[in-house]
């Protein structure tokens, strides 16, 4: 589960927020400082040294190292981590000494900690290889995560495991879910977007004509968040700033919001979060919680 949607405000500013579908587990709004020491589950050879501060959601593992699921650092990048619908390749053989190692649920704790922007993440993730964890009950999301980044310049990526190696997919549309093959999302659009005429607005990716197209889908699945999404961020106003900005963008993810249900699994929206790109302030509400609480690096 999970849904992420980037949207930008007339003044510049840029929220990266998020939902959290997922089984219970308790999120809390953790700092990280400089130069934080951990270990890879994966390489206990190593010691990983952060080198930027780092605030975001997650979680402090019992005498391993702090998680982060989403979160924001220092200098404005914002990455978070969703379960993807793409089969993790548990093969450990592919490890290579010359490489940091990193399970699945790391990765957003290593980028946070040693990137500054969404190019230096492309540049440094050839370094990086992603192996499987074998003890299960240190990733609370499983083996089987993508990632989604941004930075204050607006670009957006998705990162895809191939093999245990991290690739990068351009994010044009600003939304993102789980299914690992966002071409394959896109072109679901065309059913509901007119792409014939150029982009109305800000945050927009087609033209206003909505003549003759379907309407907006219901339900959870990955395909009927992310069409939603993009047609309610299509529909929605654009805000003249960082307050305006954070509020339509929180309404966004209200309609993606997954409720607790006794006839589906026990997945629900654990928590909704958000990240202003350029005031680095965090935005938290947990599922049981009506209100937001707002949190800074000072």
């Amino acid at each position: 589960m999970c849904t992420s949607i980037k949207m930008q405000a007339k003044d510049g500013s840029l929220i990266f927020a998020r939902t959290m579908d997922w089984h219970p587990f308790n999120p809390q709004v953790l700092t990280i400082p400089k130069k934080y020491q951990w270990v890879s589950t994966t390489d206990t050879s190593k010691i990983l040294i952060n080198k930027f501060k780092v605030m975001g959601v997650g979680h402090d593992i019992p005498n391993i190292h702090v998680d982060i699921s989403d979160g924001i650092n220092e200098h404005g990048l914002a990455v978070q981590k969703l379960t993807s619908n793409q089969q993790f390749n548990n093969d450990t053989n592919i490890f290579k000494n010359d490489r940091i190692s990193l399970a699945p649920f790391e990765v957003v704790t290593w980028i946070l900690g040693n990137c500054t922007s969404v190019n230096d993440v492309i540049d440094k993730i050839k370094n990086i290889q992603v192996i499987p964890d074998i003890d299960k009950d240190h990733a609370i999301l499983g083996q089987n995560l993508h990632y989604a980044l941004t930075d204050p310049t607006g670009k957006l990526i998705n990162l895809e495991t191939i093999g245990a190696q991290l690739r990068v997919v351009k994010n044009p549309i600003g939304i993102v879910t789980n299914s690992p093959n966002l071409q394959r999302e896109i072109a679901k659009l065309d059913q509901f977007l007119d792409f014939s005429k150029p982009a109305t607005h800000l945050n927009a990716i087609a033209s206003d004509d909505f003549n003759g197209k379907h309407t907006m889908p219901g339900g959870f699945n990955p395909s009927a968040r992310f069409i939603r999404a993009t047609i309610l961020k299509e529909h929605a106003i654009t805000p003249e700033n960082r307050d305006e900005n954070i509020i339509e963008t929180w309404h966004i993810l209200d309609s993606v919001n997954v409720p607790k249900s006794h006839n589906r699994s026990d997945t629900y929206t654990i928590y909704q979060s958000a990240v202003d790109l350029t005031s680095h302030r965090l935005y938290f509400q947990k599922y049981d919680d009506l209100s937001i609480s707002i949190y800074d690096f000072n």
